[in-house]
């Protein structure tokens, strides 16, 4: 992560904007630490202060922390030579050759506008290397490709090999985000290709009932749900799953592009299995109902370090910063599993606000919300 040293910082009076960056507002220091809000070309992130031994590190914070290195390495070189003095070490520099392609989608509300404006969409969960993603796109330029990856390096690399063709766009987000922002029969297809099997936690898999659901209402009638896997557990799993729908079947099924891993599990000599379901009869499958929102007014009365743990979803607040006229809440909840964590904002008499990412409203992050509104409304 970039970061420098210095021996002082200046006076930090904000707002203030630098060129294209801007530094919205500070929170107070504890424990020595101090979060200051910096926007940059569309993106915002905390750059973290941290006082330590009569010197500062100067660093972005890691909760917040975005794909792109470059705009990170941009916005800590103009808060240097804005409020630094007495440099002490550098461990970034600024590097136009290390930013995104333009093919990144990090805002929820682009890829909403994006993908309600395509009739031939795919979505790729988890690309990897991008060898089938960027193959489906190169032969097939009449449909748009989606891809979601975890690994921030893999997404980098993918980006850049992607940058000439206007058909393949990236989504730096949770999966779950974008699968719930995804209007209803917008999709042709869903591939799944080697995902962590899981074999040991099941639970912790891609594929679940929820899953299904949601490829069921985002899939039009007619499209498909593809699983690649060398986990013959996760296959069977798989099948459990969606085996109500018309499927197909295959065991070492010839591909027409084989991925990195999959080169590597045949020269293993494993099995390699493939599963495909199509949607049929849509109007006669259940479709999940309307999102809830989670809103409420946070007392400050109330406001304390709070732990819940229930049989299946945690809330924990385990830091609060002042800044001026607001709250900064860090807070971790959801499944244990599939925990998130986020900055909320906290303002006198108003509804507060996640900071940074947007709210996943899947059950047990919804669960915990709820838990949070008794304690704190």
């Amino acid at each position: 992560m970039p970061n420098f040293k210095a021996k002082k910082i200046k006076d930090i009076s904000l707002p203030i904007k630098v060129g294209e960056t801007e530094f919205v507002f500070k929170t107070k220091a504890q424990l020595g630490k101090t979060l200051v809000y910096t926007s940059i070309d569309n993106a915002s992130f905390f750059i973290e202060i941290n006082e330590k031994n009569n010197e500062f590190v100067i660093k972005i914070d890691k909760l917040t922390k975005i794909t792109d290195l470059a705009l990170m390495q941009k916005a800590l070189e103009c808060f240097e030579k804005t409020f630094c003095e007495e440099i002490i070490s550098r461990a970034y520099h600024y590097n136009q050759f290390k930013e995104l392609a333009g093919n990144v989608i990090t805002s929820t509300n682009d890829f909403k506008e994006l993908i309600n404006s395509l009739d031939n969409a795919y979505l790729e969960i988890g690309f990897g290397s991008g060898r089938h993603l960027l193959y489906q796109a190169s032969n097939n330029p009449q449909n748009t490709y989606i891809g979601i990856e975890i690994h921030k390096p893999s997404l980098i690399q993918v980006s850049k090999l992607a940058k000439d063709l206007k058909n393949i766009y990236l989504l730096d987000f949770d999966a779950r985000i974008a699968i719930k922002e995804l209007k209803e029969s917008s999709l042709n297809g869903i591939f799944l290709h080697f995902p962590v099997p899981w074999d040991d936690a099941p639970y912790r898999r891609v594929v679940s009932n929820e899953f299904k659901d949601e490829c069921l209402r985002v899939l039009k009638e007619g499209a498909f749900f593809e699983l690649r896997s060398d986990s013959l557990m996760y296959a069977k799993y798989t099948k459990e799953i969606f085996g109500d729908l018309d499927y197909d079947y295959f065991k070492n099924k010839d591909a027409r592009i084989i991925s990195k891993y999959e080169s590597r599990w045949l020269k293993m000599n494993k099995d390699i299995y493939d599963f495909v379901c199509y949607v049929k009869n849509k109007k006669n499958l259940k479709q999940e109902l309307q999102n809830q929102k989670i809103e409420f007014i946070i007392d400050f009365n109330k406001l304390n370090f709070i732990k819940h743990i229930d049989k299946d979803f945690f809330v924990k607040i385990s830091r609060i910063y002042d800044s001026e006229n607001a709250k900064i809440i860090q807070l971790a909840y959801g499944g244990f599993d599939t925990p998130s964590s986020s900055y909320i904002l906290c303002e006198n008499n108003k509804e507060f606000k996640i900071l940074f990412h947007d709210f996943c409203p899947n059950a047990l992050n919804i669960k915990a919300f709820n838990k949070l509104k008794e304690f704190l409304e």
